[in-house]
C-alpha cells in the first residue's frame, strides 16, 4: 500500500511551466504513453464514491520499458490535497486479468490514453499530462508530494495562484465537462 498526496493544476501555460521547472533544475524521470482502463460493474455499485479500480499499461519512451499494473485507489478526506491509499500489483497477462474480472461481474471498462512527461524536483513528482481528446481535452499538471506543505511551497515558488488547484479525479473532471 502506498499513500499518495497530490493535486492537479488546471488552466496554466503548460509549456511555460515545463520550461521553468527545467531551468530550476528539475530532472526528467519519464516520458510515457499510457492506456488507462477504469473498471466497474453495470450490475451493481462495486466501488464507493471517490474510489476506483484501474488497469494502467505504460510504455516509457525514454528507455522503451513497459509495465502493466492493476490499482485500487481509495480517497482519504483532505481539504488541501487529493489524498489516496493506493494498492497496486504488476501483471503480465492482460487477457487473463480481464477474464478474471469479467467472471467477478466487472463488465464496465472505460479506456483513455495519455502522454505523460514526468520530472523530479526537490521531493516532488511533477507530471505534465495530455489525455486523448475524448477522455479529457485540456492538458494539466499533476503534483505529487510527501506533505501538503511541499505542494503549497511549490505554488509559492512558481508564483501559481491557488485558483488553479483541482482536487478532482479525472472522472470528476470528465463529469464536469459533460454538464
Amino acid at each position: 500500500m502506498e499513500r499518495e498526496l497530490e493535486f492537479k493544476l488546471l488552466g496554466l501555460d503548460f509549456n511555460y511551466y515545463e520550461e521553468l521547472l527545467k531551468e530550476k533544475g528539475a530532472t526528467l524521470i519519464a516520458h510515457e504513453f499510457q492506456t488507462n482502463t477504469v473498471i466497474d460493474s453495470t450490475n451493481f455499485p462495486l466501488i464507493d464514491e471517490d474510489c476506483y479500480l484501474r488497469i494502467r499499461e505504460t510504455k516509457n519512451l525514454l528507455n522503451n520499458l513497459s509495465k502493466n499494473e492493476l490499482t485500487f485507489k481509495k480517497k482519504i478526506r483532505n481539504q488541501y490535497a487529493r489524498e489516496n491509499l493506493e494498492y497496486t500489483i504488476e501483471f503480465d497477462n492482460k487477457e487473463n486479468l480481464i477474464e478474471i474480472l469479467k467472471n467477478l461481474k466487472l463488465d464496465k471498462y472505460i479506456v483513455g490514453t495519455k502522454e505523460r512527461t514526468s520530472y523530479k524536483y526537490k521531493n516532488l513528482r511533477i507530471d505534465f499530462d495530455i489525455w486523448d481528446k475524448d477522455t479529457y481535452p485540456y492538458p494539466y499538471i499533476e503534483i505529487e508530494a510527501n506533505t501538503n506543505e511541499e505542494l503549497y511551497e511549490l505554488l509559492n515558488e512558481l508564483n501559481i495562484d491557488k485558483k488553479h488547484i483541482s482536487l478532482k479525479s479525472i472522472t470528476q473532471l470528465q463529469e464536469e465537462l459533460r454538464r
